[in-house]
């Protein structure tokens, strides 16, 4: 009888694989480029699809914006020189990992961009989603600017946690993927372990924003 001869699948830990890995962390260009030949064309379809959702759900404002074409490749590679967030050992969870970062990186490029350019045409920065605002807060220069302030606030205390606690956060706060996912990206452990991680980082963040909301003479806070 002949043996059968079983492929390791593509969530296995495939010895390959985590060789390149560890070659391309050493910055080895043959091993980055291995990695580049090897996900690109998964990853760019995956980066599609789930900005495609952002523009139907949440990010209208993306759609005149975005192209799937050089902009994910470039930032595709810039991602492969900064692996310091997956932790972990299946080629599943390295494409779910990806496409998770190359696509925040490129809704906050984008979104950067544009307050930039709002700041230099009125003097201060609207956020992304301003067409979907209440009828006066998106005209209204206070509003917009308070809101602005909310949201840089909330960048800043996100800046303080550990990178990969970050990605944590802001996966599950815009449903990019489930605790089990995450956790096996992330080298968490298990799903539990993914959420108490979660649960924790939040209640920091809580703490961090309270402490930079801006009080006023009585000692309380506006509004």
């Amino acid at each position: 009888m002949q043996a059968t001869v079983t492929r390791p699948s593509a969530s296995s830990d495939d010895p390959i694989f985590l060789a390149l890995l560890a070659r391309a962390r050493t910055r080895d260009g043959a091993a980055l480029e291995g990695l580049f030949t090897r996900f690109y064309e998964r990853v760019q379809t995956d980066v599609h699809r789930r900005l495609s959702r952002d523009v139907r759900i949440s990010r209208p404002w993306l759609k005149s914006r975005f192209s799937t074409g050089d902009v994910v490749q470039e930032v595709f590679r810039s991602v492969l020189g900064d692996l310091e967030t997956f932790g972990g050992s299946s080629e599943d969870a390295f494409c779910g990992w990806l496409a998770i970062v190359v696509r925040n990186r490129i809704v906050d490029s984008i979104r950067f961009h544009e307050a930039d350019c709002r700041d230099g045409r009125k003097g201060l920065s609207i956020p992304e989603d301003e067409e979907q605002l209440g009828p006066h807060e998106g005209t209204d220069p206070l509003a917009a600017a308070a809101r602005a302030e909310q949201i840089q606030r909330l960048e800043e205390a996100l800046a303080e946690l550990d990178p990969k606690l970050q990605l944590l956060v802001r996966a599950r706060a815009e449903d990019q993927a489930s605790f089990q996912e995450l956790a096996e990206q992330l080298g968490l452990g298990s799903e539990s372990a993914a959420r108490r991680a979660f649960f924790s980082a939040q209640a920091r963040l809580a703490l961090r924003l309270k402490d930079r909301t801006p009080r006023g003479q009585d000692g309380r806070e506006p509004g």
